[in-house]
C-alpha cells in the first residue's frame, strides 16, 4: 500500500506550523514539523520527504540557507522545495530561486492557492512510483530463468527492512533497504539458465560462473543516484564478514552495511526456499543452520551484531515467511 505523501512544513512560528497541517492534513498529507532550518536537515536524514514547505525567516539556518543544503545533498536534491515568506518582495523571490526553491508563496496563504501548489508538484511524485515499480520489475525479470523463486525478492527486502529497524537506523535507510535489496540477485540475468536450474551441485566453472552475477547486478544498475544503493547491495551481498565471500573478499566493516543485513536476509530465505538442487528447510532448519552453520554456511560469514538480532527476531522471519509465501507478488 502507497504510504500518504509526507510533507515536511519548517517555521519558527507554532501558530504558522499548526496552521499549514490544518490546511494540508483534510488532504491525505502526512505533516512534518520543524523549527528551523537545521532540524528540518535532521528530520531530512532520518525520513523519505516528498515536499518541503520552508519559510524564509527561520533562526539557526533559513530559509535560503536550508534550500541550498538540500540541493548540495545527493540524496535529497531531488525533494520539490516551496518558500512560504511574508516578504513579498521581487529580490527575496529571486533569492528563493538562486538556492533552488520550486515555487513561492506569500503570507498569509490563500488555502485553495497552497492545495494547488501542493498537488501540482506532487503529481510528479508519480514518476517516482514508476520507478518503483521499475526496480521490482527489473528484480522480477533477473528470476525468470531461476524457477522455484516466488516471493523470494520481495520477502528479502522486508526481512532487511526488519535488520534494519532493530539496528536503530534511520526511517529512509529502512524504506531504500525494502525496496533495493530486491536487486540483489539482478545480475542473475546474465547467468545462463542451465546453471540456474541444474539439479544438483555445480561444478567448479560452473561457480565460477554463478559468482559473476554480483557483478554483473552492479553494471546492470549502473550510476544512477536513486540505485547506489541497491547497486552496493547486489554487488556485495555474497561477500562475508570474515573475508570468505565474493566477489572482492572485503572484511568486516569494510563490507557496506545495507549489504551485510541483506547478506543473513537471503541466505534465511534461500534455506527456506525449495530450488531444484536442493530441499527447502523448515523455519527452525534455516535458523539452526545460519546460527551454528553446516558444511556451506558459518556464523561467522555474518556481522556479530546482525546476526544476534536475527536471533532475536527470528520468529518475525517465520512470520513474513508464511504471509509471502503463497501470496500473489506485489506490484509496487
Amino acid at each position: 500500500m502507497q504510504r500518504a505523501y509526507r510533507i515536511l512544513c519548517v517555521d519558527d512560528e507554532d501558530f504558522n506550523l499548526e496552521l499549514l497541517e490544518t490546511l494540508l492534513a483534510p488532504g491525505g498529507y502526512e505533516v512534518v514539523t520543524a523549527l528551523d532550518g537545521k532540524a528540518a536537515l535532521e528530520i531530512l536524514s532520518r525520513k523519505n520527504i516528498d515536499l518541503v514547505l520552508a519559510d524564509i525567516n527561520m533562526p539557526v539556518m533559513n530559509g535560503y540557507e536550508l534550500c541550498r543544503a538540500i540541493r548540495a545533498e545527493a540524496d535529497l536534491k531531488h525533494i520539490p522545495v516551496v518558500m512560504i515568506t511574508s516578504l513579498d518582495s521581487r529580490d527575496s523571490k529571486l533569492k528563493s530561486m538562486e538556492a533552488g526553491a520550486d515555487e513561492f508563496l506569500s503570507k498569509p496563504v490563500d488555502p485553495a492557492e497552497l492545495q494547488l501548489r501542493v498537488r501540482n508538484i506532487l503529481t510528479s511524485r508519480e514518476y517516482e512510483d514508476a520507478f518503483t515499480y521499475l526496480i521490482h520489475a527489473l528484480a522480477r525479470a533477473a528470476e525468470a530463468n531461476d524457477i522455484d523463486t516466488g516471493n523470494h525478492i520481495l520477502r528479502v527486502g522486508e526481512y532487511s527492512a526488519l535488520i534494519a529497524r532493530e539496528l536503530g537506523l534511520p526511517e529512509k535507510f529502512i524504506e531504500n533497504i525494502r525496496l533495493q535489496a530486491t536487486l540483489h540477485d539482478v545480475g542473475k540475468v546474465h547467468v545462463p539458465s542451465h546453471i540456474l536450474q541444474k539439479a544438483g551441485p555445480l561444478e567448479g566453472a560452473e561457480m565460477d560462473e554463478m559468482k559473476k552475477h554480483s557483478a554483473w547486478g552492479a553494471v546492470i544498475i549502473g550510476d544512477h543516484p536513486h540505485l547506489e544503493f541497491g547497486k552496493r547491495i547486489a554487488l556485495c551481498h555474497h561477500e562475508k564478514w570474515d573475508g570468505t565471500g565474493y566477489p572482492a573478499g572485503l572484511k568486516g566493516e569494510a563490507i557496506p552495511l545495507e549489504a551485510r543485513i541483506v547478506a543473513i536476509a537471503d541466505c534465511y530465505d534461500a534455506l527456506r526456499n525449495s530450488r531444484v538442487y536442493k530441499p527447502c528447510y523448515d523455519h527452525a532448519g534455516a535458523v539452526r543452520i545460519i546460527t551454528q552453520g553446516d558444511e556451506r554456511l558459518k556464523p561467522e560469514h555474518f556481522e556479530p551484531k546482525i546476526l544476534e538480532i536475527f536471533r532475536r527476531v527470528a520468529p518475525q522471519f517465520e512470520t513474513l515467511y508464511d504471509k509471502l509465501k503463497d501470496a500473489p507478488a506485489r506490484q509496487a
